[in-house]
């Protein structure tokens, strides 16, 4: 009898302690703590950009779409594959930026400067969508400097990601 409580309390420990690993890898089940809207080009898309545990995730498709990308899911893989050479970049809205026209792409622009722009353009969104979940969280904590912490880590590095993006685009300009 006692080997059987013995094993059934092993059970119990080995199961809560399976199960508290499974929710620290994934996702699924996770509580989304806000919804973003994402602009393209200055047009809103319908599909909103969600946050989860202080990461924004946003809608792949509406965005490969609006970008110029064929967007397919086969299993568990989405696969963007460029529809055309005559994809343009982004330009960022969520927050106000100085940064240079977006050149548009000609016989000139190689793909490899089209690509850098576009995925300079992800990385802004996505940190601008960082900005804003955490200015969101600072409204109900105000006096969080884990979180004041982290909000001018992530301006500092949307500041480098939007120089990035302009040195990008007036080498572009200068060709």
């Amino acid at each position: 009898m006692k080997k059987a409580v013995a094993g059934f309390i092993a059970g119990i420990v080995f199961m809560i302690g399976a199960q508290a690993f499974g929710d620290s890898i994934s996702k699924i089940g996770k509580k989304i703590q806000t919804e973003l809207s994402v602009t393209v080009d200055g047009k809103k898309l319908n599909a909103p950009a969600i946050a989860v545990d202080g990461t924004s995730y946003a809608p792949v498709r509406a965005i490969g779409e609006a970008t110029g990308y064929d967007v397919s899911v086969s299993g568990k893989s989405i696969a963007l594959k460029k529809e055309s050479a005559n994809v343009t970049s982004t330009n960022e809205t969520t927050q106000p930026a100085a940064s240079a026209p977006v050149p548009t792409p000609n016989e000139n622009t190689s793909q490899a400067t089209i690509n850098k722009l576009v995925a300079l353009n992800g990385k802004i969104a996505s940190k601008a969508a960082d900005i804003g979940f955490t200015e969101a969280q600072l409204k109900d904590d105000p006096n969080n400097a884990d979180l004041k912490a982290k909000l001018e880590k992530y301006k500092a590095e949307y500041a480098d990601l939007l120089a990035q993006k302009a040195a990008l685009e007036q080498e572009e300009l200068n060709k």
